[in-house]
Order: C-alpha cells, then sequence, then structure tokens
C-alpha cells in the first residue's frame, strides 16, 4: 500500500492487542548498522510501486513481473554494485491487490521445487498472486544466476509486497539452495499459520522483517481467529539511521507489537526513511 491508499484494509483486524496469541518481549537493542541495507530495500520496494523500467535505483531490470488475472507486478533485475539477483514485489493500488490482501482462507501451497511440510498453510490471498508468477520468476532467476553465477539473491516488497517476499524467500531458497539469500519484507503481515512459520524459519538464508513506528499492518492477522505467525528478525525504525533497533523474537513490545495499531496506519506509508511509491527509480547516492 503507498500514498493516496489510506482507505485499504479498512474495518479488518482491529482487535486489541492484547488479543494476540505469541509471547511478547520488549528486549530490542539499537543496530544502526542495519539502516543502509533496509533502506536501500525500501527504495526497490518503492520503485515497484512506480513501474519502473530500464532500471530501479541501482537494479537493472531484466523482466518485469505481470499477471493480469491476480494483478500482481513487480520485477527481476541484478545490481553489479552489490552483486546480487533482485525479485522486487509491489504493495497494494487496486481493488483486487485489497482483496488478496483481506482473503485470508488457509490453503495447502503447492509451488515447483519446494517441498512444503506437513500442516503448511498459507493465506490464499498471498498464495493466489505468488503461484501466479512463481514459475516465471523463477526462471528469470536461474537465467541470471547462469550468467552471474558469483552474485547472491534477494528478493523485497512492502505491504502485499513485503507478504509477497515471505513467499519469495522460501521460494528462493528451494529453488536455489546453494545460493546465499537475503530477503527484506517490508512492512508486512503474516501469511500463514505456524507450521508455515516454522518452516520458513528454517529455510538456508536472512529473512528481515523491517517495520516503521505506528505502522498497524504488521500486526494484523496475529489474533484470533487467524493466530498466523511472522518469521525472521524484525527491525523497526522512525524513518532514521539512529532510531533503528534490532528487535527480539515475533512480538517484541518495543517494535511493532508494542505500537498500539493495528491495521493501515499513517506509520505505513513509509519505511526506513522512503515515502512509498514518491521514491522515483534513482538517487544520486546510489
Amino acid at each position: 500500500m503507498r500514498v493516496g491508499q489510506s482507505t485499504l484494509l479498512g474495518g479488518i483486524a482491529l482487535a486489541p492487542l492484547a488479543m494476540a496469541g505469541p509471547l511478547f518481549h520488549s528486549r530490542a537493542t539499537a543496530d544502526t548498522g542495519a539502516y543502509d541495507e533496509l533502506h536501500r530495500t525500501a527504495q526497490l520496494s518503492s520503485a515497484a510501486y512506480t513501474g519502473c523500467t530500464g532500471t530501479a535505483f541501482d537494479v537493472t531490470i531484466t523482466k518485469q513481473i505481470n499477471d493480469v488475472a491476480t494483478d500482481t507486478q513487480g520485477f527481476i533485475g541484478y545490481s553489479t554494485s552489490k552483486k546480487r539477483i533482485t525479485v522486487a514485489m509491489r504493495g497494494s493500488t487496486t481493488a483486487t491487490d485489497i482483496a488478496n490482501d483481506v482473503d485470508t482462507t488457509l490453503v495447502v501451497p503447492s509451488l515447483s521445487g519446494v517441498n512444503f511440510p506437513s500442516g503448511a498453510k498459507m493465506m490464499h490471498g498471498i498464495y493466489s498472486p505468488w503461484s501466479s508468477v512463481h514459475d516465471d520468476v523463477i526462471s528469470e532467476v536461474k537465467s541470471l544466476v547462469e550468467q552471474y553465477p558469483d552474485y547472491t539473491l534477494e528478493s523485497t516488497g512492502h505491504s502485499l509486497g513485503g507478504s509477497l517476499t515471505y513467499i519469495s524467500y522460501i521460494a528462493l531458497a528451494q529453488n536455489f539452495p546453494g545460493k546465499s539469500l537475503t530477503s527484506n519484507a517490508h512492512a508486512a503481515y503474516p501469511i500463514g499459520n505456524e507450521a508455515f512459520a516454522n518452516f520458513g524459519a528454517q529455510q538456508n538464508g536472512t529473512l528481515n522483517r523491517a517495520n516503521n513506528n505506528g505502522d498497524g499492518v504488521p500486526n494484523m492477522y496475529v489474533m484470533w481467529p487467524w493466530d498466523f505467525v511472522h518469521y525472521g528478525t524484525e527491525y523497526y525504525s522512525s524513518g532514521t539511521e539512529s532510531s533503528t533497533v534490532k528487535c527480539s523474537g515475533e512480538r517484541d513490545t518495543q517494535c511493532s507489537a508494542g505500537n498500539g495499531q493495528v491495521g493501515v496506519t499513517a506509520g505505513h506509508f513509509s519505511n526506513f526513511g522512503v515515502s512509498m511509491g514518491l521514491a522515483g527509480c534513482s538517487s544520486s547516492l546510489l
């Protein structure tokens, strides 16, 4: 979701945080060193809203992701400066996206190259858009891996794009088990049950949750009747390097779990110093 989409997900997930099931912690620690990485991938996530062609900041785009039926967009490319192959997914901008955001029906996922364990279920609203582009994404990444064998892999996105990053992380880790992988899911809501989250946490890679101060979207679906579970390491910031902290566990009250917000709030529209959808496609800083 980007600027101007303040009504998205309106009216859902308004239960108080006290109903949330996971154990709460309060052990965040300062980690200013994480800011540059998360600022960069926030820019790439913003670029996915913009529809950049040719380049998006330091990434040369080789393929546009676009499935008309599920209205799923993003881009794939590579960064010579970072030596990374990049998958970036767009967040919500349309009615179809909103329908996906709220489609929490749990399904048993099936994707080529991925061996999901018994009991793992994910929400249909993420499975449907990702499965529509999964094979194309894996094919393009495979082609780029052949061209740039020493490059690592990364994926990123914001909001719906961040939640799609959760499954892209699993898909890339499973299909390219020998490649180093870092995924940065910005402002994501959780997408599956505990068995699914445990499977995500077991992948050979690094998954970061990048959340902004005052954003209620990461607190969606964590309480009854959904009880969905996040995975990965949460980083939290009010948009500056000095305010960046590394959080403890899934529900650190010094991070998104403690901000008192649920759903789409004002804090959702920026992330690690980047206004979503407004950052353009390039920067003199990169």
